[in-house]
C-alpha cells in the first residue's frame, strides 16, 4: 500500500509526525478524508479503513497527535504534556494538517473523520474552520457524561494542586478505564471495552505506542473541551449544511451504551443541520473500525460517504 509519512511545524513550533495514503495510480481522487485518532493510540491504527477509502479514490491523511505516537519526541515523552491547553492545540494540529492537504490537493473535497477522542476534537474543528470541510464522519463520539466526567475533572484539578499540573496520577487514570472496562466483566484484558474481537484487544494491548499514563493537565483539558463541545453554542455553530455521519456500538461505554451518542445526534438536528445520520451497531464496543463487523461498517461509511461527495462533485 502505498503510504508516506513525514512532519510538519505547527502554530508553536512543535513537530508534528503524519501519515499520507494515496490512492492507486490512474485512480480519479473523489476527496481527501483527514483522521483524527483517539486518546492513547495513534494513526498507524488507521492503515485498514486507510487502505478501503483509497481503493475507492480517497486520499487519506492523518497525523498523530501531539505526545501520541511518533509525534512524542521519544518513547519517554509519550503522554507527557507541559502545554496550556491540549485540547486546543490539537485543533490547530489537525488544521494546519489541512492546509497542507489544501495546498497539495486544491480544490477537491476534505472529509474529517474523527474518532473517540478524535471525534471531540473535530465536532470544534468544525466550528472554528468548518469551511474547511464538505462532510464530517464522527467515531464513537460521546456527550459530556455528568457524573463522571465532572467529578474526573474535579479530582484531575485537586491532585494536579497536589502533585503539579504536568504529573500523571494512577487513581485518575483507573477511574476512567476501569468504569469503561467493568461493563464487560469477568474481565480477560484491561482494555475489552475497545472490541469484542480478542485479536483485536491483544494486538492493542501489544501496541509499543498505546499509552495508558498520561500528564494531568491532559485529563483536565479534555475534560474540559468535551464539557465545551457539548454546550449548544457549539452545535449551533456548526455548518448547516455540513453532513455529519455519527456511528457507535450500542455498547460502547464511551457513548454510555448509545444514550450520549443519540442525544449528540438529535443536538445536531435540533441545531437545524440538514443531513445527520446515525448508526448504532448491536452488540458493537468502542472502536467499530475493528470490530468483528467492521467489513460491514467499512461499507456503511463509504456507502454514505459515496452518496454525499459523489453528490457534490
Amino acid at each position: 500500500m502505498s503510504c508516506l509519512t513525514n512532519t510538519y511545524t505547527s502554530f508553536d513550533r512543535e513537530e508534528i509526525f503524519y501519515y499520507h495514503w494515496q490512492v492507486p495510480e490512474n485512480t480519479a481522487i473523489k476527496g481527501i478524508v483527514q483522521i483524527s485518532h483517539g486518546v492513547g493510540e495513534h494513526a498507524g491504527r488507521y492503515k485498514s479503513i486507510a487502505k478501503k477509502l483509497r481503493k475507492n479514490g480517497y486520499e487519506v491523511y492523518a497525523n498523530d497527535h501531539r505526545i501520541h505516537g511518533k509525534s512524542a519526541k521519544s518513547n519517554d515523552h509519550l503522554g507527557f504534556y507541559d502545554g496550556d491547553d491540549y485540547f486546543s492545540d490539537c485543533v490547530l494540529d489537525m488544521r494546519a494538517l489541512t492546509e497542507i492537504i489544501k495546498k497539495e490537493h486544491p480544490n477537491k473535497k476534505i472529509i474529517l473523520f474523527g474518532h473517540s477522542m478524535g471525534s471531540l476534537l473535530s465536532r470544534d474543528y468544525v466550528t472554528k474552520f468548518g469551511e474547511d470541510l464538505d462532510a464530517l464522519i464522527l467515531s464513537g463520539t460521546a456527550s459530556f457524561m455528568k457524573g463522571l466526567g465532572s467529578f474526573g475533572m474535579l479530582s484531575a484539578k485537586f491532585l494536579s494542586k497536589l502533585n503539579g499540573k504536568y504529573r500523571s496520577n494512577e487513581l485518575l487514570k483507573n477511574l476512567f478505564f476501569n468504569q469503561f472496562n467493568k461493563k464487560f466483566k469477568p474481565n480477560r484484558t484491561k482494555v475489552d471495552w475497545i472490541s469484542s474481537d480478542e485479536k483485536q484487544v491483544d494486538k492493542f494491548e501489544a501496541d509499543p505506542l498505546r499509552i495508558e499514563d498520561f500528564s494531568l493537565s491532559v485529563f483536565i483539558d479534555i475534560l474540559k473541551g468535551s464539557k465545551k463541545i457539548s454546550k449548544l453554542e457549539t452545535f449551533e455553530n456548526t455548518p448547516k449544511t455540513l453532513p455529519i455521519y455519527i456511528f457507535s456500538g450500542d455498547k460502547d461505554p464511551v457513548g454510555e451504551m448509545g444514550k450520549g451518542v443519540k442525544k449528540v445526534a438529535k443536538n445536531y438536528k435540533n441545531a437545524s443541520v440538514q443531513d445527520v445520520t446515525l448508526k448504532l451497531y448491536e452488540g458493537g464496543r468502542h472502536e467499530m473500525l475493528n470490530e468483528v463487523n467492521r467489513k460491514e461498517v467499512q461499507k456503511d461509511l463509504l456507502n454514505w460517504l459515496n452518496e454525499r461527495i459523489e453528490a457534490k462533485n
